[in-house]
């Protein structure tokens, strides 16, 4: 239909501004990033980019949100209860899934640390799972801990995008699980 806002072509448009502009984020840091070079990657005019986005920060503001609700939505499709780091596993398979697109996301060139919100969810998760042992402690002390954890684990998660994610998720996950408290 002509003029829906959700067409095919206009789906085809968004999906080649994505793409192109994700190419253009593996060598170049997002403040460097002019809508003139996405267009001429994409082969499309400007006119046609605005009618999409108003700049590359909200390109790329856009992508992080939706690469978060896919995130939300694959952890939230089973609502059984995880085990211990469950959620945490199917994190790291969503991630190593579309791993080169995380990994330009995560990166510095990015310059966000959009996957801290899932990982608080995750670790947030994971405490609840585990029931009383974190009323006993001092609720300063977990909050220090929980940020601890989430900022290692991004490091970890980011380390291991930056070596092509050979290790399996399940390998991160014991490894990124070893560094919390007891």
């Amino acid at each position: 239909m002509v003029g829906v806002k959700n067409n095919r072509r206009a789906k085809y448009t968004t999906e080649l501004i994505k793409s192109c502009f994700l190419a253009l984020l593996e060598t170049k840091k997002l403040p460097q990033i002019t809508v003139t070079e996405i267009c001429k990657q994409a082969d499309i005019n400007r006119g046609t980019f605005y009618l999409h986005y108003k700049d590359p920060y909200e390109l790329f503001e856009v992508m992080q949100k939706e690469i978060n609700q896919e995130i939300w939505e694959t952890l939230q499709k089973d609502q059984s209860p995880c085990a211990e780091d469950g959620s945490l596993i199917k994190l790291l398979n969503i991630i190593q899934e579309k791993k080169t697109i995380y990994r330009i996301m995560i990166s510095d060139r990015g310059e966000s640390n959009f996957l801290s919100e899932v990982l608080f969810e995750v670790h947030r998760d994971y405490l609840k799972r585990r029931g009383d042992d974190q009323d006993k402690k001092d609720s300063s002390t977990m909050d220090y801990s929980f940020t601890f954890m989430v900022h290692g684990s991004m490091g970890v998660i980011n380390q291991w995008l930056e070596s092509n994610g050979e290790e399996s998720p399940q390998a991160i996950a014991r490894i990124i699980s070893s560094f919390k408290p007891e």
